[in-house]
């Protein structure tokens, strides 16, 4: 004979069976949710890599850009590098945006050796000054980078070398060696963030110590210190803008017509360095955003151009910038 269960018995039984279900329940979300962050970055890493492949194949995609504008002659490399005309290249899972830009037209800070006769430093003097940077700071700022790129360990009159940095809140000790990255300058002696905006747009960091001609073409009012850098301070910063604007519409199209100017004749041949000027880009820099579905990824890359006008990568640089 079965014996009866209780009213109590089966509710203690109905709970436990809810908690299980409750249990269950829970163990199957956390179960898909498991799955979905899986799925999750397993997508974002499909993108990733598909954004690193598209990455390299920029590298390449510019050189052929690059001699693609060769072959269409001077005017055509010109009015793109003037232009600034994005280009748009599709991809499985993603689109490149590529800009080409002259890249030529900046002070390379590598220049400066610290040697003896390095007149790059005094070059880099002129142009702080003709940024309205007092003379005196000028000559600091200088010294200082000079200080941070020679291999000694002797600082200048208004440099900084070990026996600086030793002393800081943080110390450190100098770079005494050539610069990889303009975001150096902060933990240069005088390189102030506000120094450091304003000098931007005009220097550069190339991993070799020679500085590039001047497209004389592309250069622009902005660039007029430059100039004056060149000329080693002989010419003023009005007066490089007034040359700058004297370029014919149909641009300049020899280095006669351009020395010919009247502000370049009355500065002394000793002081003059024509041949750092050219008619064409010595180096181009291609900037490209890459889209894979969420992922985007900034690619910075320069060429240099050869006397023949074959590019060749010389520098790399992702993220922001």
């Amino acid at each position: 004979m079965t014996q009866a269960t209780s009213p109590k018995d089966r509710g203690a039984a109905l709970l436990s069976i809810l908690m299980i279900v409750a249990v269950m329940s829970v163990a199957a979300l956390a179960a898909v949710e498991a799955l979905g962050r899986s799925l999750s970055l397993a997508r974002v890493s499909s993108e990733r890599s598909q954004a690193m492949w598209a990455a390299r194949s920029t590298e390449a995609l510019g050189i052929l850009a690059v001699a693609r504008l060769k072959v269409l002659g001077d005017d055509a490399m010109r009015e793109a590098l003037v232009s600034g005309q994005s280009m748009t290249l599709p991809f499985e899972r993603g689109v490149i945006q590529a800009t080409f830009t002259d890249a030529s037209n900046c002070f390379n800070l590598n220049t400066i050796t610290g040697e003896a006769n390095d007149v790059n430093h005094i070059n880099f003097q002129h142009l702080l000054e003709a940024m309205d940077i007092f003379r005196a700071d000028a000559q600091a700022l200088a010294e200082s980078l000079a200080d941070w790129t020679d291999s000694d360990s002797a600082p200048r009159a208004y440099g900084a070398e070990a026996g600086y940095y030793g002393t800081l809140e943080t110390p450190y000790r100098p770079g005494n060696a050539p610069l990889t990255n303009i975001s150096e300058l902060r933990a240069i002696k005088g390189f102030t963030p506000e120094i450091i905006a304003l000098i931007e747009p005009l220097v550069c960091v190339r991993p070799d110590r020679f500085q590039s001609a001047l497209n004389i073409e592309t250069l622009t009012e902005e660039e007029a210190p430059l100039l004056v850098a060149l000329y080693s301070g002989e010419l003023s910063r009005e007066d490089a803008q007034s040359v700058i604007q004297a370029k014919p519409l149909a641009g300049w199209q020899s280095l006669d017509t351009f020395l010919q100017n009247g502000h370049i004749q009355t500065i002394a041949v000793a002081a003059r360095n024509d041949s750092m000027l050219s008619l064409k880009p010595s180096n181009l820099r291609l900037t490209a955003r890459i889209v894979s579905g969420s992922t985007q990824e900034n690619l910075q890359l320069v060429y240099a151009m050869d006397k023949g006008g074959q590019a060749s990568l010389i520098q790399r640089t992702t993220g922001d910038f």
